[in-house]
């Protein structure tokens, strides 16, 4: 029995200084995190690139379904909240809630509705990676233009 194709991705993270890392992907993008809480950060820290990364892989699902549905969408931002406790080690988040706050010329909730559900139960694979550790939940508001 063979098994199942795979696809690989890679990435590479660097150590700068303190607790400033730079994370690449194979084409040269990078990221810049930082957690040392001394006074101003330098980067993302990485539980927050986590909630990023959560709304950026939902948020283009969402934009291309509702492009095949032909909904004139103007503007998309999400509002990500992560949840963890507050002691103890790790601090992994138990809860994450994703609002998004679209605006378009006529769009029909019926597909931003469908949109989202598709994005979160079916195609980012960002939530589903994360989905058995931390309870996922969403909503969302459409605004007129």
């Amino acid at each position: 029995m063979s098994s199942p194709e795979v696809t690989i991705t890679e990435a590479e993270v660097n150590w700068s200084k303190d607790n400033l890392f730079v994370g690449s992907d194979k084409a040269g993008h990078s990221v810049v995190f930082d957690s040392s809480g001394k006074g101003v950060a330098k980067g993302v820290s990485p539980m927050s690139a986590l909630l990023t990364c959560v709304g950026a892989c939902s948020g283009m699902d969402i934009i291309a379904i509702l492009g095949k549905r032909k909904q004139k969408v103007t503007s998309l931002r999400i509002e990500v909240r992560g949840e963890k406790r507050a002691f103890g080690n790790p601090k992994p988040f138990t809860a994450i809630s994703l609002k998004y706050i679209l605006a378009g010329e006529g769009l029909e909730k019926r597909y931003v509705e469908e949109a989202i559900t598709g994005s979160m139960e079916k195609y980012c694979s960002v939530a589903a990676t994360v989905n058995g550790r931390a309870k996922i939940s969403y909503e969302y508001e459409v605004q007129d233009g």
